[in-house]
């Protein structure tokens, strides 16, 4: 095929169980001011997309309650039963698929990274009103799933709003999910995925995402899995709605087949990989990857757009199931490569627009700038089945680059040693692309991981951006309002930015270096200004990360992390969760861990 070449390097795999410090660091500052404009590479003007398209059939699949597959689940554990669906303790290890976009230039290009600034410092403070705890474990989650077995990365889906208990905030990563109160206490018990979607205990799951919305009240839960067709489904996307605003009970679940199999000019069957959701006043988003499932095809993204109100009038039984309107935008038509167009959400007491933006990096480069931004315009015509005009414009921003992978500090590893091995691995940073946006009094937040000069070496940092959209009736501008780096002596994994209504609030990841283990922190974020301040340490992690995908045959050295972290604002206190290696009882084949934590908005 002519164009960006592609690999597959890290399709799961499904293999036969293998046998199986604390201290302050230096930094300095932040705010790196908006670059000159003249610096900048030049916007281009507007254009509607040429996606192709259409309406898609929304498949209802039936009702599940949370609260009663607790109970359920709970009962058979206490019987000392299997879970439902399961046949015992299982013999696997899945490795949640991430295909990355490689083009030739790509390949050949010499890593490239932008020069190191000023770096950020870290104290071991907490602003005052933090509260963490630990969340999900490898061990929760096998235990959960004994079926299919260890999963990794858990990928980390959090969304915090209200319920009849009051806060509510849920955890959902890669076969299971979970909801607890602010101080940490469970208020339902873990439930495995497959469960929450009524689909077999065989299906994989992967890229869990949970969302409250500020504008209604109810809750989404979406995953799609990857089957080999026949025992499971080849590539569906499960949409799980709530029927009341509590995230406790009954949900109504719907599906998308998004194999797209008609299309065999573009080799598939397909996988709709790394879905990721967004909302605005009257739609609900989610935009997707596609991969060919036996070949090197990268076909572009697809968008699914439908009406919030009409998934929830659906979910309740009260009306018809909505149209759903895909965009598949090519690779051919976008100058980035059509890869990650990550929708935006509303902050909660933000005014919602009836326009939806995604916004894309150049991650398809070693070395690039600038960001490309979608838009659907006119978005409430979906609450009649209408069709909202998708377009697009680009502008000019700071340099970013592909991140190295990041280090760990020496530990304990038994599952490495059992296995051979002389020394920890390297933890995986994966790509430069945007990965959630977060849109506030009219601006977008976007972050992605970037490489940059550190000694004689490199490290992995975040380089954030603040836009400002204005739609048109048939076109979409967007102007830079300021960008700039967050750079410390670690290696930052998967920031995320989360702000209120007013642009303040905090960016979280984690982070790990050979003097650290994989801990996670998070930094004040203020409007146009970006980070400020030092780097507060919301959790250390205890041991370096002794996962099965960092070892052969899964890796040569590097293990699956993240693939991404959370952030959400509700009431005045920024939610916060990304996977660290936690003081809690591992499995035999890995022992990440997630922390969740909130702090007041600054």
């Amino acid at each position: 095929m002519t164009g960006p070449q592609y690999t597959r390097a890290r399709r799961y795999r499904v293999l036969s169980v293998l046998a199986c410090a604390v201290g302050a660091f230096g930094l300095a500052s932040t705010a790196v001011p908006a670059v000159a404009a003249t610096a900048h590479p030049a916007a281009s003007a507007s254009h509607v997309v040429k996606a192709t398209g259409g309406r898609m059939t929304l498949h209802r699949e039936g009702t599940v309650n949370l609260r009663a597959l607790a109970r359920a689940d709970a009962r058979r554990a206490k019987a000392g039963a299997p879970r439902a669906g399961t046949a015992g303790p299982a013999a696997n290890e899945h490795e949640a698929p991430l295909r990355l976009l490689h083009s030739a230039g790509r390949q050949a290009t010499a890593r490239q990274a932008v020069t190191a600034g000023s770096l950020a410092g870290f104290t071991n403070g907490n602003v005052a009103g933090e509260r963490g705890f630990d969340g999900l474990t490898s061990a929760i989650n096998a235990a959960n799933n004994p079926v299919f077995g260890d999963v990794s990365p858990p990928d980390q889906g959090l969304a915090a709003g209200a319920s009849p208990a009051g806060t509510a905030i849920v955890e959902f990563i890669n076969q299971s999910l979970n909801i607890y109160s602010p101080k940490g206490e469970s208020l339902l018990g873990a439930v495995p995925g497959f469960q929450v979607f009524g689909i077999p205990a065989n299906s994989f799951l992967s890229d869990p995402r949970a969302y409250w919305d500020p504008q209604t009240h109810h809750w989404f839960l979406t995953m799609f899995t990857f089957g080999d067709g026949v025992s499971a489904p080849l590539s569906t996307q499960y949409i799980a709605v709530s029927q009341t605003t509590s995230p406790f009970g009954a949900f109504t679940v719907f599906s998308i087949d998004t194999s797209d199999s008609s299309n065999t000019s573009g080799g598939c069957p397909c996988l709709g990989d790394f879905d990721q959701v967004g909302a605005d006043n009257s739609g609900f988003y989610i935009a997707t990857n596609e991969f060919s499932v036996d070949g090197p095809n990268f076909n572009g993204s697809v968008l699914y757009a439908a009406s919030k109100s009409g998934l929830i009038t659906a979910a309740r039984g009260n009306g018809p199931d909505p149209v759903v309107q895909t965009y598949h935008v090519p690779f051919t038509s976008d100058p980035f490569a059509a890869f990650h167009l990550s929708p935006s959400s509303v902050t909660q007491g933000a005014p919602a627009p009836n326009t939806e933006y995604f916004v894309e990096s150049n991650a398809n480069s070693n070395f690039g700038s600038g960001l490309e931004v979608y838009a659907l315009l006119n978005t409430g015509v979906l609450n009649a089945g209408g069709r909202p005009t998708l377009v697009s414009t680009s502008v000019g921003t700071e340099s970013y680059s592909t991140p190295p992978n990041a280090s760990q500090k020496s530990g304990p590893f038994p599952l490495g040693q059992s296995l051979g091995q002389t020394g920890v691995a390297m933890l995986q940073t994966d790509f430069d692309a945007v990965q959630e946006v977060t849109y506030a009094g009219g601006w977008l937040y976007a972050e992605l991981s970037t490489g940059f000069n550190f000694g004689t070496g490199q490290n992995s940092g975040a380089a954030w951006f603040v836009l400002h959209p204005t739609p048109g009736s048939s076109s979409v501008s967007a102007s830079l309002v300021s960008d700039g780096y967050l750079k410390t002596s670690q290696d930052l994994l998967y920031p995320v930015i989360g702000v209120d209504a007013s642009g303040q609030g905090y960016m979280n990841f984690a982070f790990s270096s050979t003097s650290r283990n994989p801990s996670t922190g998070y930094v004040k974020f203020n409007g146009a200004s970006g980070p400020s301040g030092n780097v507060h340490i919301a959790a250390h992690g205890v041991n370096p990360l002794d996962d099965f995908t960092c070892y052969p045959p899964f890796s040569t050295g590097q293990c699956r992390y993240g693939d991404y972290s959370m952030a959400q604002n509700y009431n005045g206190k920024i939610y916060m969760a990304s996977e660290y290696v936690a003081p809690q009882p591992r499995d035999a084949n890995s022992n990440w861990g997630t922390r969740i934590w909130s702090a007041p908005v600054p």
